[in-house]
């Protein structure tokens, strides 16, 4: 509940401070004294648009703070979420400062406009004249029977709606890469293939570099190894045989002196090492086959390798393995993306077979309450001057679901007797669309949870018994909603609890707004303006405090 709305500085508003009672409060006053002003003021509390031309004194800020009393209304949790203080009540404040900059706050903290808004939707509804724009909205009715029906299904339809969208998408996107893949097909293949043909392996690589130098040079290593050979043990001067001669010598003497030990001995370890060598080199030269296929083989081997360096660009055989398994990857891939593609769009028709199915229920939900609230809105309507009116809220299936599910809402309206339901589009003047959104928000309050209605001069062309009935209708809907209405008809007017008078104060050098509460006494003499002009007759002073007691 709105409880006081403080403005400063705001259009031709130097100050005001309100105070509203909870039930029906009247705003009242000549035209242009205002009014709509005090409703713009809220609009930017609340999270409108904000702009620097809306100053009045162009080098103060402008302030609105709005004080609501929310402890029946279960907002702890947005408060926790969003971290801000809770307050039983709770203070907004939107400020906008000479060089158009706007902040806003919550409880003195800070707070984007986004979660503002999200705040005062749930507190305050504002509705004008030209508003009546919601009654077309393509998804005002889906929302308000949601709500009335308290459809529990749409949340489980939104979950499988999103899901289905979800799945829907991924095979969008995978049919989209498989597609773009298959024009590279044959391309990624040739390269696969080029490199399968030759056998890519680091150590094999290593192996071929190594057989190919002693192939290249197998006639020298051989003749080379075989003088050595002979050096050794070969020759007419036999290495082995004067080491052993000299071993000979030596033996019956190493034990006389360390030095001779262990040159006896070292002369051993070089008879050994002798031996061992010439094993080596005889095991080489056995080894060593001077091959010329074989050769022939690995210069082909590393030939076709090279060429397959130089054409991709690389230094290292190892690159050229990573590229062959990335492109074996990509054709693994593109084998298997036909029975992707076909399990994907098993999985996209399953989801969607759930769309359907929830959204059958919400349908059938919708459908039922449709009929109970055209019912109900065809009657409040006729009440309000319109005894031949008749609305009927009306479905079309759609060709496919979309988030609200697979219904298309709307009005129908036939204002007279005879007359044909047709769209509002089509028919119904302003303010028999004023009267039927009243109707509407009527019972839409007794269902919602939405403590404060603000009406601005929702009352627009009608008068007399009808007026009567729209401010016997406003003054229903404030025995459990705060309302505020903003009105020019004396009967409306007549049915409030509170009142306040709008009016200009002319000063020396500027006209600003003025506002008070005004009392009963007070509350017919404007009346009785309204009725019969700036100076009332005693029948109108009369005929306003009959209204008055309409009221009661």
């Amino acid at each position: 509940m709105l409880q006081t709305l403080h403005i400063r500085n705001y259009a031709i508003i130097e100050s005001v401070e309100m105070h509203f009672n909870e039930h029906f409060n009247v705003i009242i006053g000549e035209t242009g004294a205002g009014k709509s002003i005090l409703l713009g003021a809220l609009s930017l509390a609340l999270g409108g648009r904000a702009d620097s031309q809306s100053l009045l004194d162009k080098e103060k800020k402008c302030i609105v703070e709005a004080h609501i009393s929310i402890k029946n209304h279960e907002l702890k949790d947005f408060f926790t979420e969003n971290d801000l203080d809770y307050l039983d009540i709770s203070i907004i404040r939107r400020e906008i400062t000479p060089n158009g900059k706007s902040r806003a706050f919550i409880n003195d903290t800070p707070v984007t406009l986004d979660v503002l808004k999200s705040l005062t939707a749930q507190l305050i509804d504002i509705h004008a004249q030209q508003e009546t724009s919601q009654l077309l909205d393509d998804t005002y009715f889906i929302r308000l029977l949601d709500n009335i029906s308290k459809n529990a299904f749409i949340g489980e339809y939104r979950e499988a709606y999103h899901d289905y969208q979800d799945k829907k998408e991924k095979l969008k996107k995978y049919q989209v890469e498989a597609a773009a893949f298959g024009k590279e097909y044959e391309f990624v293949k040739y390269q696969f293939e080029e490199l399968d043909k030759i056998p890519l392996s680091e150590s094999q690589w290593e192996e071929c570099e190594q057989e190919l130098n002693v192939l290249s040079n197998a006639e020298t290593i051989l003749e080379n190894i075989q003088q050595v050979i002979g050096i050794f043990s070969e020759n007419e001067i036999n290495i082995e045989d004067y080491l052993a001669d000299a071993q000979r010598l030596l033996s019956p003497i190493s034990h006389l002196q360390n030095e001779l030990t262990l040159a006896t001995n070292d002369l051993e370890s070089i008879q050994l090492k002798i031996r061992e060598l010439t094993r080596i080199f005889k095991n080489i030269q056995n080894q060593i086959d001077s091959n010329d296929e074989r050769l022939q083989e690995l210069n082909q081997y590393q030939s076709a390798v090279n060429k397959l360096l130089q054409k991709h660009h690389f230094k290292e055989i190892s690159e050229l393995i990573h590229l062959h398994l990335d492109l074996k990857n990509k054709l693994d891939q593109f084998s298997f993306s036909d029975e992707h593609i076909q399990s994907l769009e098993i999985e996209v028709s399953e989801s969607y077979q759930k769309v359907i199915q929830h959204a059958h229920k919400i349908t059938d939900l919708r459908t039922k309450q449709a009929k109970i609230f055209s019912q109900a809105i065809t009657e409040v309507v006729q009440t309000l001057g319109m005894p031949y009116a008749k609305v009927e809220i009306q479905r079309e299936a759609l060709p496919s679901p979309n988030v609200w599910g697979m219904d298309k809402i709307f009005l129908l309206f036939a204002p007279n007797k005879g007359s044909e339901l047709k769209t509002l589009y089509q028919v119904g003047s302003g303010g028999e669309k004023s009267r039927l959104m009243l109707a509407v928000k009527s019972l839409v309050a007794k269902e919602t949870a939405l403590p404060t209605l603000i009406f601005d001069e929702i009352d627009t062309g009608v008068s007399g018994e009808v007026a009567i009935k729209t401010g016997e209708l406003l003054q229903k809907i404030s025995l459990n909603h705060q309302v505020i209405s903003i009105t020019h008809l004396p009967q409306v007017a007549a049915a409030g609890d509170q009142h306040f008078l709008v009016y200009k104060e002319h000063l020396k050098d500027k006209s600003v707004t003025k506002i008070r509460t005004i009392g009963k006494e007070e509350a017919v003499l404007e009346i009785a303006k309204m009725l019969s002009g700036a100076t009332p007759s005693e029948a109108a002073i009369k005929n306003a405090q009959n209204l008055m007691k309409i009221k009661k």
